[in-house]
């Protein structure tokens, strides 16, 4: 008999007591290969790991859950094997688990792992690869395991595309320094771009969601305040993207906001080492030096450092910049056009962030009239640069 899902929910809905997680276990051993898959792509995992109790006394049923798991962890697709991630790392995840969470990665490998990896990290709450790594796994030994075998498996997966790490204030939307726009105004053309380079310069994706935003806004243990910087790029038509944050120590200073930032950044590095990186933050924050460090530590693997122009930074510093391989823009539709010389994003991508940024201009309700003219003039600047675009 095929596995009822609507009975498995119904018994981990609410309270669960002894007799319903031995029948909630009973279901999933006498489930066939393709319906216990099904099962654990579509449970809610968290809910199924938090109603199964680990007891001293009496049978342990979320050990049992968990052996079952790996016995079959060969029939398991990936979409599943995130989800019994997930179900793991959303409540407490001791020892035990993250031993089974070891056993996950290392069931899979190649390509296969990349996917895996991607999958996790593309949830829309604060669960991500990097706080799975680097938080709720406390066990450095078995945090290392995974790294290695995550390092060892790329070597071989060549994506031929980049991850995109983005600053959030002043480079997504107007919010500290800058006042050439309304403040909390998303900058004209900005999505077109972070879905160019998603797309990468074939407008083919290897893989979607390879957008991670590098932040200074603090994280705190539940989570709460990610989720909301996440629920804020989800409203701003950001949809698919992971989100490290800073610490509400390190907003002290720019420095201190610089070393978080590439601290996290180097947890980045290590989980898809098979990426290469691009690099986007701006001019009022310490984003600069990030960029500097960036290229000094993974220069080997950094396609491009773009520094979003908040505090009219003079034309020979610029230069100076620049001669480091820092690019300075005005508007992403400047952005756009360097990525396209670099090879990063298709010439039928500029068109599009051109047509977005027009889009954008136009929907603005603006401070002042002087505050439009002055935007309009730096976008029409760009827009002549498009002639540079090769067809």
């Amino acid at each position: 008999m095929p596995l009822n899902l609507g009975v498995l929910n119904a018994l981990l809905r609410g309270h669960t007591d002894r007799d319903e997680e031995a029948a909630v276990l009973s279901l999933l051993r006498q489930a066939s290969g393709p319906d216990f898959d099904e099962a654990l792509r579509n449970v809610d995992a968290a809910e199924l790991f938090a109603s199964l109790d680990g007891r001293l006394i009496g049978p342990d049923h979320r050990t049992a859950l968990r052996n079952l798991i790996l016995e079959r962890l060969d029939t398991l697709s990936i979409p599943a094997l995130a989800n019994v991630v997930y179900g793991l790392q959303a409540g407490h995840t001791d020892g035990a688990d993250a031993e089974t969470i070891a056993a996950v990665f290392q069931a899979v490998g190649g390509e296969r792992l990349t996917e895996l990896k991607n999958t996790i990290n593309n949830r829309p709450d604060h669960h991500d690869l990097e706080e799975l790594i680097f938080s709720d796994i406390g066990d450095p030994e078995i945090r290392d395991v995974i790294v290695a075998h995550i390092e060892a498996e790329a070597r071989d997966v060549h994506p031929g595309e980049v991850k995109v790490l983005c600053d959030i204030d002043d480079t997504v939307a107007a919010a500290l320094h800058d006042r050439r726009f309304p403040r909390g105004t998303v900058y004209p053309g900005v999505l077109a771009v972070l879905d160019a380079l998603d797309r990468g310069p074939d407008d083919e994706a290897y893989s979607l969601g390879d957008l991670t935003f590098v932040t200074a806004r603090p994280g705190d243990l539940f989570g709460l305040i990610e989720n909301h910087t996440r629920a804020t790029l989800r409203r701003a038509g950001i949809k698919h993207h992971s989100v490290l944050t800073g610490t509400f120590a390190a907003l002290a200073s720019h420095d201190l906001m610089a070393a978080r930032k590439l601290n996290n950044i180097a947890h980045y590095r290590q989980l898809f080492p098979e990426y290469r990186m691009v690099f986007i933050g701006d001019s009022g924050q310490g984003d600069v030096t990030v960029g500097e460090l960036i290229q000094e530590r993974f220069g080997d693997v950094v396609d491009a450092v773009l520094i979003h122009d908040v505090v009219a930074t003079p034309p020979d510093v610029r230069a100076e910049r620049a001669a480091r391989g820092i690019v300075t823009f005005d508007t992403y539709l400047g952005a756009a056009v360097e990525l396209c010389a670099a090879g990063l994003v298709s010439a039928a991508a500029v068109t599009r962030v051109h047509d977005q940024s027009v889009e954008g201009l136009d929907a603005i309700t603006w401070d002042s009239p002087d505050q439009e003219r002055q935007a309009r003039a730096l976008f029409a600047a760009d827009t002549r640069r498009m002639h540079d675009v090769p067809a």
